[in-house]
Formats: structure tokens, sequence, C-alpha cells
């Protein structure tokens, strides 16, 4: 009989025996940005006040209110200019989309595993008339890349998912201009959320600070039930249910060091918050004072852990030249 797992965080079942990109694409075309798995009340980064944090973090304090803004206005400076972009991992298209509003390329390439991803991200680019973006379903641990086309290449959110880090750094520098740049949005944490002792120690503690009137849980299995323990993931778990999740995360900052050279590491946080607010996340509302403040004390603690270098912060942004 096979062997089957139910997804807490999307609800796909997978077998044992499926292959493991096959159960990637299908993973990733159910539980694409805008599915229950990312709404404000159960995704930590989609509350207003920790997404604002977390833009802060990434844009180095600066103005711009986005990261893709801060990239394309810090070390693009397009104002005008003729760029042609690759997004690998493009999911269903936001990062495009963004950046066709910024008028920050002429043409853009979108490539990601999964193809209902690719067709939310066609069918939402002809709405916005972004004729410029081309989008395909494409491997790209398992296709090379045109030497020399691209003025920058992105990943939102999508690197960590690369089990072959050397081949794609490789291919992505050999596809960039001399002046070309790869930016990425990133987790950096631990291989498959595999926490070591410490960090699941501070977790665990603040999490026992929040008061259960908001523990109570938006996750499905669980609603409107209160959480007494934090929903820390199994990496076996995870592994099952999307073998690419967080493969080699930990890798990647050494990795794409060998390959590129690194003009700025920005560290966003969610060494914390990211696994501490899953699934109650939605307790969190800028009408209840209490719950702000209650907020601003976990940010507190996760700021003063790595700033303390007592953890390293699991999200980054960062910009990097080919060598």
């Amino acid at each position: 009989m096979l062997k089957k797992l139910f997804n807490r965080w999307g609800g796909h079942a997978t077998s044992a025996y499926e292959d493991p990109k096959e159960i990637t694409a299908n993973h990733w075309s159910e539980n694409m940005a805008g599915s229950d798995a990312f709404s404000p009340q159960v995704y930590w980064l989609a509350v207003p006040e920790i997404q604002k944090r977390f833009c802060q973090r990434a844009c180095r304090g600066s103005d711009y209110p986005t990261w893709v803004e801060y990239c394309v206005g810090t070390f693009l400076n397009s104002d005008g200019a003729v760029f042609n972009m690759l997004s690998i991992g493009c999911g269903s298209g936001a990062l495009e989309r963004d950046l066709f509003r910024l008028n920050a390329f002429h043409h853009c390439d979108g490539i990601d595993i999964a193809p209902a991803a690719i067709e939310t991200a066609i069918r939402e680019a002809v709405a916005i008339g972004a004729r410029s973006i081309d989008y395909r379903v494409e491997d790209v641990e398992k296709t090379d890349l045109p030497a020399g086309r691209y003025d920058a290449v992105w990943f939102n959110g999508s690197l960590h998912h690369i089990r072959e880090l050397e081949v794609v750094c490789e291919r992505v520098r050999r596809s960039l201009k001399p002046t070309g740049w790869l930016f990425f949005n990133e987790y950096v944490g631990a291989n498959h959320f595999g926490f070591g002792p410490p960090q699941v120690a501070a977790i665990t503690h603040a999490f026992a600070l929040i008061p259960e009137r908001y523990r109570v849980s938006f996750a499905r299995g669980s609603f409107g039930q209160i959480q007494h323990v934090v929903p820390l993931p199994d990496p076996i778990e995870v592994v099952r249910t999307d073998p690419s999740e967080a493969v080699r995360s930990q890798d990647i900052l050494n990795v794409v060091n060998d390959y590129f050279d690194i003009k700025t590491i920005n560290p966003c946080g969610g060494s914390l918050l990211q696994f501490l607010l899953h699934g109650i996340a939605g307790n969190f509302r800028q009408e209840d004072p209490h719950s702000m403040r209650l907020l601003q004390m976990l940010f507190d603690i996760e700021d003063g852990l790595i700033e303390s270098e007592a953890l390293k912060s699991d999200f980054v942004v960062v910009a990097a030249k080919p060598l």
C-alpha cells in the first residue's frame, strides 16, 4: 500500500513513489502566491506590519518601499534603460509584474517547474498588457541558459529550492553580461527547516510568551483551536511534502560567493517569526493595539538575538556581480 502524506501547509497528499520533481511541481501548482497557505491569517509575511519591517531591512533602511524597487533603483539605475532580465522559479509572476510596472526591462523571461503557476503568470501578464514577458515551464537544474544574454537574473524565494546550486550558479553567471547583476530574496536558514537546539529553544520560549487569545489557529485542520505548542516542521515531513524545500538553503551564501562578487547582504530576520507565527498570524491586527504591542515585543526578541549573533538571519536580500 502506498505511503501517503497530508501536507499541513497546502493539503496535497503525495505518494512516496512519485518523482521528486513531480512532487515539487504539483505542490507549487497548488500552493502558489494567493493560496490559503499564504493568506494573512496563516502566513507570517502576509501580515502588513511584518511585511513593512521585512521591507525596511531588505532595503537597508532606505526609502524604497520594496526590495525589488531597492535593487532596481540602487544597482540598475534604470530610468529609460533597456534591460533583458530572467526570473528563475517565477511562480505565478508577481515579481515580473512588479518589474514591468517599474518599466525596468525591455524583455523578461520567466521560468518555473510548476505548470499551473506558469499558466497563472501568463494570464496575469496578459491582463496588464505585459507582452514583453515570456513565460515557459522549465527546470533550470536540467536546462542550460543562453550565454551573455541578461542584464539581471532574479530569484524571489526560489533559490532555496535548488539542489544543484553550483550548476545553477555557473549557468546564471554565464547567462549574465559582464555588467549584469544577480538579485535574490531568499531563505538561507537550516536545510529542510531542521533547526538546531538554540534556535528551537528561542522559538519555543518566545511562543510561550504569547497569550492564548493570540494563539487561535487559522490553519487548515486546526481552525479555531488554541495552539499549545509552536508548529515547528519535521524535516522528514518537509522532504515528503516537497523534496526541494530548503534542500540546500544553508549553503546558498557560500556557494554564491564562489561564483559572484556579493556587493550587499541585507539581513531581513525571520529566524523566529517564520514558524513562531505560522497559523496564528491572523491574530495580529492593527485594529488591536495589544496585538501590535505583542508583535513589537517579538520583533525586539528576534532583533536582539540576531544582533548579538546568537542566531543568524534566516532571510536575506543579496545583490551580486558575476566573477
